[in-house]
């Protein structure tokens, strides 16, 4: 469920998909998760250790209902590099803010690991962060199984990428674009101004990477943005390295 808003105090929560990206070699993004409910999608996530991965908080649910999935390229199929478990924690940061989407990042966690394989693979988290750190025009990659066809829908099966780049928070915040909206604990990625890349319904909770150091890293969960992919409105995603005292008080990092 990504969220998207015309005006934020009235946004409400949809899920999110990949528009203007690619269908990826099977298994090449080891670290996502596909949150599912009853055997169905809802959510990405991103593995950060064999017990605990990094979601967004207006996708959570009550951990009893939820399963996460590891290893799969194609979730509607039952493939040998796929895991699956039973949930035991699906934490909301206690800051979360629905109305204006703000700290919006979420633990998950189960109680057996994963199993290390080549299909199964965790990201490391950034250093913590307090204040915009992303480069503007920074290469990432945000990664998921929503829906690829906005306005129109079209949910693949098979996990889809899209490579884009960081864009500025002053821009962000721009009169053009969110008009102060992208609050602290958010970055904006997309292709400023003409549009064309974004998440969108389905990629909800889901990885952003990066290259850092020479090393990939994951440096946010896709949160929120005005439709998909339009001119002047880049997706919306938590900052990963504004909450790494977060992440580490709840999980085994």
């Amino acid at each position: 469920m990504k969220v998207f808003a015309s005006v934020i105090a009235a946004a409400c929560a949809r899920s999110t998909y990949i528009i203007g990206g690619d269908k990826v070699e099977p298994n090449s993004e080891p670290y996502i998760l596909s949150m599912q409910r009853f055997g169905s999608h809802f959510c990405g996530a991103t593995l950060i250790s064999m017990s605990y991965g990094i979601c967004a908080a207006h996708c959570t649910y009550d951990p009893s209902t939820v399963t996460a999935l590891a290893g799969a390229h194609n979730k509607a199929v039952s493939e040998s590099s796929q895991q699956r478990k039973q949930l035991n924690k699906f934490l909301r940061n206690p800051d979360y803010r629905p109305l204006i989407i703000a700290n919006d990042i979420a633990i998950v966690g189960w109680a057996e690991p994963m199993t290390p394989t080549a299909y199964v693979v965790p990201l490391p988290v950034p250093p913590k962060a307090t204040a915009e750190w992303l480069e503007n025009g920074l290469a990432v990659r945000v990664c998921g199984w929503g829906n690829i066809a906005y306005p129109q829908t079209n949910y693949p099966n098979e996990l889809y990428c899209v490579d884009t780049s960081i864009v500025d928070v002053e821009t962000c915040n721009s009169r053009e674009a969110y008009n102060g909206s992208i609050l602290p604990g958010m970055f904006c990625a997309g292709e400023w101004p003409t549009g064309g890349k974004d998440a969108c319904q389905g990629d909800s909770g889901g990885p952003v990477t990066a290259v850092i150091g020479g090393v990939n890293h994951i440096i946010g969960a896709t949160s929120w943005g005005q439709g998909c992919a339009l001119p002047t409105k880049p997706g919306v995603y938590t900052d990963v390295a504004y909450y790494r005292d977060f992440v580490e008080a709840e999980t085994d990092l």
